[in-house]
């Protein structure tokens, strides 16, 4: 990871990254550096193995700059949930913007263990903070009733990831739906089911979703943003 970082962004931004990671963990009590195989622990027959994508941390600088994006009040009143929730990084960096509900959907046992003891020292410094943790295969997830943020950083590809944008799309029928997608390498499933783009960072780094109520009458955020790595 730490050569991918040096050879994507230059030493000193790749170095820089790195160690803003590392910091991350272990201000908040994580161990959520490494990568890992999500096929680990994984016992749901009716996952679809093949549109697994590697675990790897999410860069915590950018998703919460892009959490800081919505509205105060969205975040106080939205439902946080983290498809492929992995060692819970994006979890931590929910509960920092200021989400009170927020669920971790995670196929593998092994992760969601991992995660679990990883939202320890989290859950203690922010005791009115609601966090679960379902281990279960992302299709067959409903939300609960209300507004939604869900946060994807690249869990899975293909027919998992379209049947979960179709069950998103179903709540948006009644419920603001925003998407955080980082990496988004399935963007064109959103699109197609009538999702919004609101901001985009860097190069499609990662988007800004939205549908549902009022969806129409929201003003777009700046809809490029240049992504400082060095913040």
């Amino acid at each position: 990871m730490a050569f991918s970082a040096v050879r994507q962004q230059g030493f000193a931004a790749g170095v820089g990254q790195v160690a803003s990671e590392v910091v991350f963990d272990r201000r908040h009590g994580l161990a959520a550096f490494l990568p890992r195989e999500v096929s680990d622990g994984v016992d749901d027959p009716t996952f679809r193995i093949a549109d697994a994508v590697q675990y790897q941390g999410v860069d915590p600088r950018l998703a919460l700059r892009i959490l800081e994006m919505l509205p105060m009040e969205t975040r106080s009143n939205a439902t946080f949930v983290d498809y492929g929730c992995g060692k819970a990084r994006g979890l931590a960096v929910g509960i920092l913007a200021g989400f009170r509900r927020l669920v971790g959907v995670e196929v593998s046992r092994e992760l969601a263990a991992l995660a679990d003891r990883n939202l320890a020292v989290m859950r203690r410094r922010n005791p009115g903070v609601d966090v679960q943790i379902h281990v279960m295969d992302a299709t067959r997830y409903q939300p609960p009733e209300g507004p939604l943020v869900a946060f994807l950083y690249n869990p899975f590809v293909g027919l998992t990831l379209e049947r979960v944008v179709q069950r998103l799309e179903q709540h948006a029928t009644h419920h603001p739906v925003w998407v955080v997608y980082i990496n988004p390498r399935g963007r064109s499933a959103f699109l197609n089911r009538g999702f919004r783009e609101r901001s985009i960072f860097g190069s499609s780094e990662a988007l800004l979703l939205q549908s549902g109520p009022e969806c129409e009458n929201m003003e777009t955020f700046g809809m490029r943003e240049t992504l400082d790595k060095g913040r």
